[in-house]
């Protein structure tokens, strides 16, 4: 799990790779942002991340993986998730916890739960 969270970024494309090395083809993701429609696939997963990148400009990314641990093949994992524009500006900033199961190596489902969630806009003249 750490070497995913590390590898997921700094660009959309590292993010892609980390997901084909380490997420199973069959993976059910589930995230507070995707919670009408649960990501089913590996391929799906991807085409998610590209769905941000062309809907809300998000080009990179850097996580700081605070705590990890692990029990038989389920890890509970908090991260300071950072989603960067083109320029390497903040454009969300989140605070998350997941809950995933890592079998064989590869994860096989994937369920986060966020806090202290905001925009780098809601920071400057607007509140959310």
């Amino acid at each position: 799990m750490r070497e995913f969270w590390e590898n997921f970024g700094p660009t959309c494309d590292d993010a892609k790779a980390a997901c084909r090395r380490t997420v199973h083809e069959q993976v059910a993701w589930e995230s507070v942002l995707a919670e009408a429609k649960p990501i089913t696939s590996r391929d799906e997963l991807i085409e998610d991340l590209e769905r941000a990148r062309r809907d809300l400009g998000a080009e990179g990314y850097h996580f700081e993986v605070k705590y990890v641990a692990e029990q038989g093949d389920v890890v509970l994992s908090q991260r300071i998730e950072k989603i960067l524009d083109k320029d390497g500006e903040v454009l969300h900033l989140f605070d998350v916890m997941a809950l995933t199961r890592v079998r064989d190596g590869r994860i096989t489902w994937n369920r986060d739960y966020f806090y202290n969630t905001q925009s780098e806009a809601w920071g400057r003249d607007e509140g959310p």
